[in-house]
């Protein structure tokens, strides 16, 4: 695991690449890691790492998973990657401080718009990781 102090984290998390896997899903890669203090990639509120986080703005309840168990960065709907599945309801946020939201779905017949970060994207059914240093927004749900 490599570890950075807590200047090096705030240098990495303004340093964040986002990328378009082949799947369409954004992820995000942080800088390459300085000197050890702090682990990246877990999620704990001392000390700060960051955690993955879904605010919903749109009409509908919105399913996240707490824990994704897959390597994979999308899945279908009713597979067995997601589990700890938890609902936000409209207008609510989930995660950050010591909750890590992995990922979200899109139910079948329905389309999110939403961004990564500041990423506008839109998706169909399936369910879409995220990273434990990226925000999701949901703005809008057509079913």
């Amino acid at each position: 695991m490599k570890l950075l102090n807590r200047s090096a984290v705030t240098l990495a998390m303004s340093a964040l690449l986002l990328t378009i896997g082949t799947a369409g899903v954004a992820t995000a890669a942080p800088a390459a890691p300085a000197s050890p203090d702090v682990a990246l990639g877990g999620c704990s509120s001392f000390p700060p790492t960051p955690c993955g986080e879904v605010q919903n703005n749109s009409n509908r309840t919105v399913r996240v998973s707490l824990n994704w168990t897959c390597g994979a960065d999308t899945a279908p709907i009713g597979s067995s990657c997601p589990k700890s599945i938890t609902s936000v309801a409209p207008g609510k946020h989930i995660g950050g401080g010591s909750v890590d939201v992995d990922a979200f779905e899109v139910p079948t017949g329905c389309t999110f718009a939403f961004d990564i970060d500041g990423l506008n994207l839109t998706r169909g059914p399936g369910w879409y990781k995220f990273s434990s240093l990226n925000t999701v927004t949901i703005h809008r749900a057509s079913c």
